[in-house]
Order: C-alpha cells, then structure tokens, then sequence
C-alpha cells in the first residue's frame, strides 16, 4: 500500500455510512419492520429462528443478537408475547373454543397456550374470558 505523500491529503469528505448510534449493533429500522411483519403475519406456524434470520440477511447468532438489542427481548421472547396478545385478543373478540384459539395463535395445543396465559396474565384463559365479556 502506498504511503501519502506530503502533498496529499486523507479523504475527509466521503460521507459516512455508519448506522446511528441507536441501531447499531441492534436491526436497522426496515429489517425490524419486516421480521415483526413476517412474525405477525405466521403466528400460527413454526417460526424458526433460522427464518428469521435469512428475513434480516444476518448469521443466526448476529440476528438474534441483535433482535435482542432492538427490541429488548430475545426473539423466541417476542413471538411468545405476539402470540400471547393475539390470543388475548381472540379470546375476548369471539366465541371460538380455547384449543381452535391456541393453535390459530402458534400453540402446540390447549395446555401450552394455558401455561404461558397464566404466567404472562396470572389468570388462566377460560377465567379471562368470562372476566371480559
């Protein structure tokens, strides 16, 4: 590599492309977007953490690494929560059966939808809904 001479100076005018701060070592602000729209729009599947990383177009452990910065929680966190809100939201919006309810929001079946319910609402799904009607 050639050295400067005296007479040359460093580029000093090439714009910078360096995220801000806020993101980064966090998901710039349009791959989050598109990994919680890809998330939301398959509640119902096996989301994959090797999906979700492929969506951002980062290493596995880089993904979730930096998923957790920007969001707050890891993504097997997130999509729990989602899919706890979402059947929240079924639960008070109609009249379907608890079990139709936890495998439209992503649960492996009646019972897993009931533990996680409890330990995020301390109430169980049937008890929430006739306290919401």
């Amino acid at each position: 590599m050639a050295a400067l001479s005296t007479t040359q100076k460093p580029l000093t005018n090439i714009p910078h492309t360096v995220a801000p701060s806020r993101w980064r070592s966090g998901l710039p602000p349009r791959v989050l977007r598109r990994v919680q729209e890809y998330i939301d729009s398959h509640l119902s599947e096996d989301l994959e953490l090797e999906q979700l990383a492929l969506i951002a177009r980062l290493s596995l452990h880089h993904f979730a690494r930096a998923f957790k910065t920007s969001v707050g929680v890891p993504p097997h966190q997130f999509v729990l929560r989602r899919r706890l809100n979402l059947a929240r939201d079924l639960l008070t919006s109609t009249d379907r059966p608890i079990a139709d309810i936890a495998i439209a929001a992503g649960f492996s079946d009646q019972s897993h939808l009931a533990r996680h319910f409890r330990q995020s609402f301390v109430v169980s799904p049937i008890a929430f809904r006739r306290s919401h009607r």
